[in-house]
């Protein structure tokens, strides 16, 4: 890269980073990796969970030191102690998980950094000036209004617009788009293009390789805490993938995803019905769905959010009340109104939110996986620890479950790990059906790889499954596929029939 103390500011990169190193006990994070932002240009930072990128983020963030490597901003060489110097350097993080006071007003959360430095403002210059954020970011909002009023869309540009007011250099976007709609994603990402248009410089980070295709420039890929491939230009989805994965690329089903080329997940349904739904509505949201699920059978749910596909998982798992139909497994009818029921039925989900409504994140990894099957570790009513902690064990060794051991914290772990611990949950539980919610949401290829390969050895084990998703390639995996729009099935089709219907199947989704 040559010596960027020698580079005139006016051509100087935005962000320049070389040579940065990290280490923590047993684990080297970061290993020389060097990284460069152009003013105006998007930068896409990939890579596997474990590649670095986190690491490189609080290094950028101020909220890690780097042992050793050096920054510069604009051509100036910078040390970025803290968070605050981080962004008195022109640097500023928003994460998927935003920082935002839900009680607080948006002109409040805006200016929340200067209340904590002790700054005294005139309300009617924080309102005016919180005004002409929100016009910038074209986002009509009253300002007066509570942030947690709004929809998470709307929260996302509040954050936007609290970096906006320091007139960063570097915008950092970490997971953004995660959990927000469709529609909203699209506006976030056009404004990423309006803020480089402004001489911004942005690193996002996003698993969604078609938002990388869609909004970067150039992407960076991190493996093993280093950077493994640089692109000027951005490539086509495998090439990223095969990036990131390395030798695991081949034949891997993320790949076949990636390339929209034959993968499959399934493959091995028998003719034995294990799953049997008529008529099956809350009388709202969900209109009457009738299907039949098949031993070794992995059955696609897919459409766009608020098409009614989580709210039908939620019906067959006992959530949401069911106001009419019927549910049998193995041939028997069952009564589910409660997810109690379900699970005594031989249902498992793992919901589209883990960290909310699956997992109990203050909780060891063990205790979760044992969660739903306290009665399997019990003599006598009394929890035989040291057998619940060998099972946690086998489990966390069988799954390839990454963890210091089976009691750390699951909130500690990163996103397909916890997915790994919610499969472990239902596997103890011998479930005959699993309901799979957005199953590898927020997780990374290599990530998505082995939450495949545990599905496909469920079903070859005699389970089957049904996989609720919005991505229509991760849908052509399975055995068949139903399409809602509206909480009404309004296509059906086979796996040999996506491949050549996807177009099909992708207009019945608009």
């Amino acid at each position: 890269m040559g010596d960027p103390e020698m580079a005139d500011n006016s051509t100087a990169p935005a962000l320049r980073v070389s040579g940065l190193t990290k280490h923590y006990p047993g684990v080297t994070a970061l290993a020389g990796v060097d990284l460069e932002v152009k003013p105006g240009q998007v930068l896409s930072l990939s890579g596997a969970n474990g590649a670095g990128k986190s690491t490189l983020v609080k290094i950028l963030s101020g909220a890690e030191q780097p042992d050793t490597g050096r920054i510069w901003i604009d051509g100036k060489e910078v040390k970025l102690e803290s968070p605050h110097a981080a962004r008195q350097a022109g640097i500023y993080t928003i994460y998927q998980e935003m920082s935002l006071v839900p009680a607080m007003s948006v002109v409040e959360n805006i200016f929340l950094d200067d209340f904590a430095r002790g700054g005294l403002f005139r309300r009617s210059k924080m309102e005016r000036q919180a005004r002409e954020l929100m016009d910038r970011l074209g986002l009509s909002v009253n300002v007066n209004d509570p942030v947690g009023s709004l929809p998470l869309g709307k929260q996302q540009f509040v954050e936007i617009a609290k970096a906006l007011k320091s007139q960063p250099r570097v915008l950092l976007l970490d997971e953004p788009t995660t959990t927000l709609p469709p529609r909203d994603v699209s506006s976030l990402l056009k404004l990423m293009r309006e803020l480089a248009a402004s001489g911004v410089g942005l690193i996002f980070i996003s698993h969604r390789l078609d938002e990388v295709t869609e909004v970067c420039d150039a992407v960076d890929v991190l493996r093993d805490g280093r950077r493994v491939a640089h692109f000027d230009l951005v490539p086509d989805h495998h090439e990223i993938v095969k990036a990131m994965m390395g030798d695991r690329y081949e034949n891997s089903l993320a790949a076949a995803a990636a390339e929209n080329a034959e993968g499959y997940l399934g493959g091995i349904a028998g003719d034995e019905v294990v799953l049997e739904v008529r008529e099956l509505t809350d009388g709202n949201r969900v209109a009457p769905a009738t299907f039949d699920l098949r031993r070794g059978e992995v059955l696609g749910i897919t459409g766009l959010l608020g098409a009614g596909q989580t709210e039908l998982a939620e019906c067959l798992f006992g959530i949401r009340e069911a106001t009419d139909g019927t549910i049998s497994v193995d041939g028997r009818p069952v009564r589910i109104r409660t997810p109690r029921e379900a699970i005594s039925a031989g249902l498992g989900l793992i919901p589209e939110d883990r960290k909310s409504q699956g997992l109990v994140l203050g909780m060891s990894a063990n205790k979760n996986i044992t969660l739903a099957s306290l009665t399997s570790f019990a003599r006598k009513g009394v929890l035989d620890h040291r057998k619940e902690v060998q099972h946690g064990r086998e489990q966390v060794r069988e799954l390839n479950i990454k963890c210091s051991s089976v009691h750390q914290t699951v909130g500690t772990m990163s996103g397909g790990n916890q997915q790994k611990v919610l499969l472990a949950r239902w596997l103890t539980k011998n479930s005959k059906v699993l309901i799979l919610a957005e199953p590898t949401r927020g997780v990374d290829v290599a990530a998505k790889e082995e939450i495949y390969r545990l599905i496909r050895d469920y079903l070859r084990d005699g389970g089957a499954a049904i996989i609720v998703t919005s991505e229509v390639a991760e849908a052509a995996l399975c055995d068949r596929v139903l399409v809602l729009t509206g909480g009404r099935v309004v296509a059906e089709a086979t796996h040999e029939e996506i491949r050549s219907q996807q177009q099909d199947l992708l207009t019945h989704l608009r």
